[in-house]
């Protein structure tokens, strides 16, 4: 059984084909938990529709430690339940008990949660024991940590110095950068006797995946201005949708001239694992790459959960190699060797992309499809495609 709440992993994920195939695997049963019905839900044997979050009541902390309280502004649709009541109820009806026979879980309400995560910050850097609701409400913000003693919280942390990183007080010692490998606590005394913060230099490592005569390109995947992850409530907003509406594949006039091709031509991207078809938008990145945004997936396509048989993909995620970083784990979404072929003319249509920014094109405007005449030089270099950064998944989604 596997449960998937919030994300969407039939694109989020690398290597797509061998992800729905997961998850189409009758031996595996799965429950989907979503605000919407995503590719993934698609596939899904039993899908629990969800809240967003103004339609329920909890915290939110931001990256600066801000722990806000989010109340419920409007009631769910349907048969949409809050995340926390949905949890809440399958752990009544599993009877779930702890050791000594009680009830595993005490809490009913995103409150009596609240005071419970309480209970388990207490002591730890992230201490929550002076939060209450109330306090909350009446200040708007307070960050952690945030005790009895300190209900206002804590503006700036260690200014009386670090003690977490002593060997007495760790919990873990960290993992070799190339390797993963767990440090031993004698390997991490010997290397931090003073208990003070560590910072690890790390060597590049070229991509295990390199272009070759096969797939001579390097494809790069990243974000668009207009769009969140994979789409599921930016892609309902019209004005987000309109300004950039399908996938494109970006790359240079130099490999569009080696490739004889034109703005809004409709090209395939291939890898060992699959591929993406897009038009083509031509911009000033760097010769020999490929850049596509991996937002695009297919709940708003016919087939709802992936490409049609007659038809290429769509998502970046159908090319992307399984690997991963070895400490964090997470995904490495960013490169693969490609190879790039015409599939259709574009007879002066643009590419469905962004005028701004990074996704510029070179030429202002494609050829009229009679004429030949093409607009305007532009003013100045756009910036190039940057491959995003953030962890999707923070996806995540």
């Amino acid at each position: 059984m596997l449960w998937i709440s919030g994300t969407n992993t039939a694109v989020s994920l690398p290597e797509l084909t061998r992800i729905r195939a997961i998850l189409r695997d009758e031996g595996l049963f799965t429950v989907v938990q979503d605000i919407f019905v995503t590719e993934t839900a698609q596939l899904a044997d039993v899908v629990l529709p969800a809240a967003t979050w103004a339609e329920k009541t909890g915290t939110c902390t931001n990256a600066d430690r801000t722990v806000h309280l989010s109340e419920k502004a409007i009631g769910p649709p349907g048969q949409a339940r809050a995340d926390l009541d949905i949890f809440l109820d399958y752990a009544r009806r599993m009877k779930f008990r702890d050791r000594g026979g009680g009830t595993l879980v005490s809490w009913h309400d995103p409150e009596s949660a609240f005071e419970a995560w309480k209970k388990c910050s207490a002591g730890r850097p992230c201490d929550y024991t002076g939060f209450t609701y109330e306090r909350l409400r009446q200040a708007g913000g307070i960050q952690w940590p945030c005790t009895v003693s300190t209900p206002e919280g804590t503006e700036r942390l260690y200014t009386e110095g670090f003690t977490w990183a002593d060997a007495a007080l760790c919990e873990s010692y960290g993992k070799d950068v190339v390797t993963g490998a767990t440090s031993s606590r004698t390997e991490y005394q010997g290397a931090n006797p003073q208990g003070k913060a560590m910072i690890k230099a790390v060597e590049y490592l070229p991509p295990h995946e390199a272009p070759s005569a096969e797939y001579p390109l390097q494809l790069i995947t990243g974000r668009t201005l207009y769009h969140f992850h994979t789409r599921t409530k930016t892609g309902r907003v019209p004005q987000l949708n309109a300004a950039a509406p399908d996938v494109r594949i970006e790359l240079s006039p130099v490999e569009a001239a080696r490739y004889g091709l034109e703005e809004g031509d409709m090209v395939e991207a291939a890898t060992p694992r699959g591929s993406l078809r897009g038009r083509i938008r031509i911009t000033h990145i760097r010769d020999g790459m490929l850049f596509v945004p991996f937002h695009y997936g297919y709940w708003d396509s016919p087939t709802g959960s992936g490409p049609a048989e007659d038809e290429g993909g769509r998502a970046a995620n159908e090319t992307i190699v399984t690997d991963w970083d070895p400490v964090s784990k997470q995904p490495v979404f960013k490169t693969a060797a490609a190879r790039l072929s015409l599939v259709e003319r574009g007879l002066g249509r643009s590419a469905p992309a962004p005028s701004t920014a990074a996704s510029a094109p070179a030429h202002p405007a494609p050829p009229d499809a009679t004429t030949g005449v093409r607009g305007p030089e532009p003013d100045r270099v756009p910036d190039r495609p940057r491959s995003e950064g953030d962890p999707r998944d923070g996806d995540a989604e």
